[in-house]
């Protein structure tokens, strides 16, 4: 059996599954597969380290095998290096592949180590690259000795017998040629105008003719005709070879073929199946396709290695002379038309691109019930189902088919992503029912038809977008939108012009999803896009006139982050690929690690910034992109250089692209223009050119100027200059009128109703004609009006499946990623982080530092409540300036990822991640200041954790405001609005019992009840906090603070505990004597807390550590005399309590327990520092309540901002 027909699963066996991902780089799996393009995630010195260097020099050995190197020879070498690696990588391996060339290379050794490290596929795969290097350069037998003997070595010395024979069959081979040897390992196609030629092109010469040889993904060119050929816009002469690479295009003479039509032919040739389409050809001249047969269909068109064409009835048509009669096929090549009506010519070649976009339609046979699926050829036999080429990653599927049943069952034998049935992921085997949806991809799926014996592929690719009758007003009275229809079909580029205020961008904002008109609708494959709004705005693009990137991250990272939210379901490795795809095309590439910047910086010039601000969204999956004026502020050459990219990276989509006023050469690279007049009215729909003609003969027709001809160098200006003629008087000056808004404008002659009016009578006029007179057109491909309106089965497109746990952490990855490298980018703000908390510690504690004795000690400390507080304030004051612009600065990011199905809850977190990361560290670096001036010990992190969570609480208030207010101004005078209240009414700078009682609603209720007789209740506590007040976060937290420090100190906390170790042993139940060791802990306790209490110590450093001690010996019933003892014989120095215990904290935390606990009231209220509040009857400790309390407002404000961020960008 031959190496090909190994490399295949048998029809009715399961293939095995392919060996896990390696871990390590000495492993054979991953360097092949760095060879092969398919990871560029390599860094310099793991591919040094890998055995990839050992495939250079084995090029490099060849190379110079006959004592000198060729320029061929470097071309071919280098050529798998450029095509197959990113930049980083090419560079690398050109640095390896010149040190190669400097050094001898035993290549018997070579084939020796990587004998038992490459499978049988890979060494065919090298054997192949190796034999083009030296046909390059074929000049002596040495050169084939040293191949065979390498080979020999490798072990694959038979197929490389074959596969030399295969590519020197002659240079015209036969038919006997490709047929004499079965199992040959490259798969073969010849191309050319002889009827042996698998592809048949008639309008090549007799001398024309190549052979195409594919391995996998590698396709090799021979020229087998007797005149050179262009392979790579480079000549090749008869008898050559030349490898053609993804994106390159090989020329026969006028015939243009590329890389994906020579992959469509071999596909085609390796299995029965093709795509097909149905042709209608309508009274009025159009032609319409569609993947199924509907009632008046005339054509079927079916594609292979040739085109297939199937009367279905009548049809006036003509195809290489023969009449298409009912019942006739004829068969054709891509390059030829279909002749309709006499004149209309259809392009065989555009309804293969039209058919492709639908997707394969497989039918299955009655004699056969299995069949693999993959998009892999090597993988399958003739008749299985093959998939689309760009289909990504690899997947091999087997479907076991009941026709009796009209069901089925799915095997998942691999895949490189989840294969979803519905919603339900496979892992192994599922049921399938009749018309049952297989999720293959983003946007691919396979649909069965068990009862019809056919499998369809479907993509949801946009293919027509029809606007029926929009209207729309604001606030019911400004006209912006009013009855604009037309059709846009895929691969045509629209301009949207018209003078300021016509409604351009209202009218890109309702294509995109963003703003549902008051009328009309929005048909996407005959879908309405309101009505499915989930489904089919992943594949629309709202491109906004300003910049929606991040200005503080580099060019690259915008778009690394751009295509991970826009296509998570990619592997790491093809997002990257498509990224440097990107920036090359972008003319990006030697920037890449460039900050974007913002316009005032110039990191990036005008140009550079749009066509950056245009590739953030080409580099996903949308079929529809929608650029809202992207040349404004450019020169006319910047202008240009945009709109051809643009082009070329939107090809084969539906573009809309508005532009107020643009020259003749930027309007000519337009299929279409749509021309918008005030008020949002329709001007005119069609070709530039035909828009000229049309206001040329409008103004002629409308000003009695009557010239013979329409002179060649008119502009678009003069199309602006006939829409917006003004009204003059008998004198000749320009008439003036009062527009809505009250001001003085010139009067038109012609009001935008005129225009609309005169384009309907027009469009009217010219179907009238078409119906009669049956006009043609040079192509003229039209899509179905509804797919489902005579189509046996629905063409609802499938919902996709949920993203899977991989795709949802890589979605929050990069936003948390994103939002931490713009704030870490952010210069102001590191400014702010280093120099703003330090500062206003060393003031806030410096003018703070007071004692009412001589020399300034803790214990007699004045202002360490108000320090407390102050720090507070401070806390919320960083968070809230923090965050208050962050969603403001994002806006336009957000708007743009709408559409992609944005997690806000990730975006959120995201953010509130990376600001409270800050805002931890300009409270550690204040506290580290304030704490030391003011000599506070040992209760850093204590304050730490209650500035932290009071900081917290201000950067959601700021994220609130943010997502309410529009701009930075308001947002900033916003934040003294919330910052002041909560000083005022925070209690420190007022107290509660000097308070007006008028504000507290409670009081004002309880004191006119007691007016009216109806309650006797005492007077309420003076210490008890307002009503109002309770809503203030900073009164939550300064009253844990405070209590914190006056409690969890190492002194009180010490003495609390002893405390509630003797009243443990002293409370005993009375029926349960205490023994002799718990009345010497009981001793001890007791000793201990009298030694805690009047501890003195030479340092603070030294009475802390004896407080520890003592504290942990006691309650582990470890105290012995000789502790005691030495901690009593200190009696000079400073005291525990002056060391950790303030008065004026003391003061207030006493007054609270006194009010509390008076024995006077009948219950215990609940008062301002009280240790202790009660609610329900039962008693909860206050540091508790007041951290659920700061808990509770934290879940309110990220929950409102989580709705008011999830209403803006769901709101249409």
């Amino acid at each position: 059996m031959s190496t090909a027909q190994m490399s295949r699963p048998s029809l009715h066996r399961r293939p095995e599954h392919p060996p896990q991902a390696p871990l390590s780089w000495m492993k054979p799996g991953h360097w092949w597969r760095l060879w092969k393009g398919e990871d560029s995630s390599i860094l310099t010195t793991a591919t040094r380290n890998s055995m990839l260097p050992v495939l250079i020099e084995v090029f490099a050995g060849f190379s110079k095998l006959d004592g000198e190197v060729e320029e061929e020879e470097i071309e071919s070498s280098l050529g798998y290096l450029r095509y197959d690696y990113s930049g980083a990588i090419y560079a690398d391996m050109r640095r390896l592949y010149f040190e190669a060339l400097q050094q001898p290379q035993d290549l018997a050794q070579r084939a020796k180590e990587l004998s038992n490290e490459l499978t049988m596929e890979q060494k065919i795969l090298l054997c192949v690259q190796l034999y083009l290097l030296i046909s390059s350069s074929l000049t002596n037998q040495r050169q084939m000795v040293e191949f065979y003997l390498f080979m020999t070595n490798l072990g694959i010395a038979a197929q490389a017998i074959d596969i030399v024979y295969q590519l020197n069959a002659g240079d015209k081979p036969t038919e006997e040629d490709f047929t004499s040897k079965s199992g040959q390992p490259l798969e073969t196609l010849r191309i050319g105008s002889g009827e042996i030629c698998d592809v048949l092109l008639r309008s090549l010469s007799p001398d024309c003719s190549v052979v195409a040889f594919r391995f996998q993904n590698l396709i090799l060119l021979k020229n087998t005709g007797g005149i050179p050929i262009l392979v790579r816009s480079r000549r090749q002469p008869p008898g050559d070879f030349s490898r053609l690479y993804p994106g390159e295009r090989v020329v026969l003479e006028d015939v243009t073929l590329d890389y994906n039509d020579l992959i469509t032919y071999f596909n085609s040739k390796k299995t029965v199946t093709g795509s097909q389409l149905y042709l209608t050809l309508t009274e009025s001249g159009d032609a319409e396709i569609a993947q199924q047969r509907a009632r008046g269909t005339n054509l079927r068109v079916s594609f292979g290695l040739g085109v297939s064409v199937e009367a279905l009835r009548n049809t006036d048509a003509t195809l290489n002379g023969i009449a298409l009669k009912e019942g006739t096929v004829v068969e054709a090549s891509i390059e030829d038309s279909i002749i309709a009506q006499g004149d209309i010519e259809i392009s065989l070649r555009d309804l293969r691109v039209r058919a492709q976009e639908f997707g394969g339609q497989f039918r299955l046979e009655g004699s056969r019930n299995t069949y693999l699926v993959s998009n892999k050829p090597e993988l399958l036999e003739e008749g299985d189902i093959l998939l689309s080429e760009d289909t990504e990653g690899e997947i091999l599927l087997r479907i076991e088919c009941n026709y009796a049943q009209k069901n089925g069952e799915l095997e998942v034998l691999r895949s490189s992503r989840p294969i979803y049935v519905g919603q339900i992921p496979v892992r192994d085997r599922i049921m399938l029912s009749d018309g049952d949806t297989i999720t293959l991809g983003e946007g691919q799926f396979l649909r069965c038809h068990f009862s019809d014996r056919i499998i369809e592929e479907e993509r949801n690719t946009i293919r027509q977008m029809e606007i029926r009758e929009l209207s729309h007003r604001f606030d019911g009275r400004d006209t912006a939108l009013d009855g604009i229809s037309f059709i846009a079909r895929r691969g045509e580029m629209i301009c949207v012009m018209g003078p300021s205020g016509c409604g351009k961008s209202t009218l890109l904002r309702v294509l995109g999803g963003q703003l549902k008109t008051r009328g009309g609708e929005v048909l996407m494959n005959s879908l309405s896009l309101y009505n499915n709004l989930p489904n089919l705005t992943p594949y629309i693009a709202y491109i906004p006139q300003e910049d929606a990137f991040d200005p503080l991250l580099k060019v690259q990272e915008n778009l690394d982050f751009s295509v991970a939210v826009r296509c998570p379901h990619l592997k790491t490795e093809e997002r990257r690929k498509r990224v440097e795809a990107k920036l090359a095309e972008l003319g990006l590439a030697d920037m890449r690690k460039r900050l974007a910047g913002t316009p005032q910086q110039k990191f990036l010039s005008g140009g550079e910034r749009k066509r950056l601000n245009a590739g953030m969204d080409m580099i996903g999956i949308s079929d529809v992109y929608l650029f809202d004026e992207p040349t404004s502020g450019l020169s006319s050459k910047d202008s240009e250089h945009v709109l051809e990219i643009i082009r070329s990276l939107a090809r084969n989509k539906i573009v809309l692209t508005s532009i107020h006023q643009p020259s003749m050469r930027l309007l000519q690279m337009f299929d279409k223009a749509l021309l918008l007049d005030k008020g949002g009215k329709m001007a005119y729909f069609g070709t530039p050119q035909g828009m000229i003609e049309y206001f040329w003969k409008a103004y002629n027709d409308e000003t009695g100027q009557r010239e013979a001809d329409m002179p060649g160098n008119l502009t678009p200006d003069f199309v602006f200059d006939v829409l917006e003629t003004p009204l003059r008087d008998i004198s000749g000056d320009i008439i003036q009128e009062r527009s809505a808004d009250g001001h003085l404008v010139a009067a038109r002659r012609f009001p935008p109703n005129f225009w609309r009016d005169r384009y309907q009578s027009h469009l009217m006029l010219e179907s009238m004609a078409k119906a009669q007179a049956f006009p043609g057109s040079t192509n003229l491909i039209a899509r179905p009006r509804d797919d489902t309106g005579s189509s046996p089965r629905s063409r609802a497109m499938p919902k996709p499946p949920k993203h899977t746990l991989r795709e949802e952490s890589i979605l929050f990855y990069t936003l948390l990623k994103r939002a931490f490298l713009s704030k870490l980018r952010n210069r102001t703000n590191l400014l702010t982080t280093l120099l703003e908390a330090p500062l206003l510690g060393f003031l806030i504690s410096s003018v703070l530092k007071y004692s009412e004795e001589e020399n300034y000690t803790y214990a007699t400390a004045f202002h360490i409540p108000t320090y407390l507080f102050m720090s507070l304030v401070v806390a919320m004051f960083l968070g809230l300036t923090n965050s208050a612009d962050e969603i403001i600065r994002d806006r336009h990011t957000l708007s743009r990822e709408r559409n992609h199905n944005l997690r806000t809850f990730y975006y959120l977190s995201g953010k509130i991640i990376s600001l409270s990361t800050f805002a931890l560290i300009q409270c550690f670096i204040y506290l580290l200041i304030g704490n030391n001036v003011l000599e506070i010990r040992d209760m850093f992190f204590v304050h730490l954790w209650w500035m932290f969570v009071t900081a917290l609480t201000g950067i959601c208030l700021g994220l609130l405001i943010s997502s309410i207010v529009t701009d930075n101004r308001t947002a900033i005078n916003a934040i003294p609005l919330i910052l002041i209240p909560q000083i005022i009414l925070g209690g420190a700078l007022i107290k509660y019992e000097e308070m007006n009682k008028n504000l507290d609603f409670v009081y004002s209720m309880q004191r006119w009840l007691d007016k009216a007789g109806v309650t006797e209740e005492s007077e309420p506590s003076k210490l008890k906090v307002p009503f109002i007040c309770q809503f203030m976060p900073l009164r939550w937290s300064y009253e844990a603070m405070l209590i914190s420090q006056a409690k969890l100190n190492p002194l009180t906390s010490a003495q609390d505990q002893l405390e509630a170790r003797i009243q443990e042993l002293v409370n005993l139940p009375p029926d349960i004597k205490m023994t002799s060791d718990q009345q010497r802990d009981l001793d001890a306790a007791k000793q201990g807390l009298a030694v805690v209490s009047g501890l003195y110590a030479r340092t603070e450093r030294e009475a802390a550590a004896k407080l520890r001690e003592i504290r942990d010996a006691t309650m582990r019933g470890r105290v012995t005399p000789k502790l005691l003892q030495s901690a009593l014989e200190e009696s000079d120095g400073v005291s525990a309590e002056e060391v950790y215990v303030n008065r004026k904290v003391l003061d207030l935390v006493t007054k609270a327990e006194m009010e509390r606990e008076d024995y006077r009231r009948k219950t215990s209220p609940n008062v301002f520092f009280g240790t202790v509040k009660r609610y329900f009857g039962t008693d909860f400790d206050t540091l508790w309540i007041n951290t659920m309390v700061i808990f509770l407002t934290l879940a309110v404000l990220i929950t409102g901002v989580e709705i008011s961020l999830r209403r803006q960008l769901t709101r249409v």
